[in-house]
């Protein structure tokens, strides 16, 4: 069960997910969007980063407002 089993029609979602790293390629992230209670519309994005995300720590940031996503 998930939140969009229980909030049918509210079911908004962010995800920020890292997808692994094969050996000697660039690290990638895919942010997953979902809103209106809809979790089969949404937008997915990929990116490469251009840096080790395990060689330190980091601090990732997500500003959601009423209008935008960044």
């Amino acid at each position: 069960m998930s939140n969009g089993d229980i909030f049918e029609k509210n079911h908004d979602e962010l995800d920020f997910e890292f997808l692994g790293n094969i050996k000697g390629k660039e690290w990638r992230i895919q942010t997953n969007v979902y809103g209106n209670g809809s979790t089969s519309r949404g937008r997915e994005e990929r990116y490469q980063l251009p840096f080790d995300p395990t060689a330190e720590s980091h601090r990732y940031s997500i500003l959601w407002t009423i209008t935008n996503i960044m």
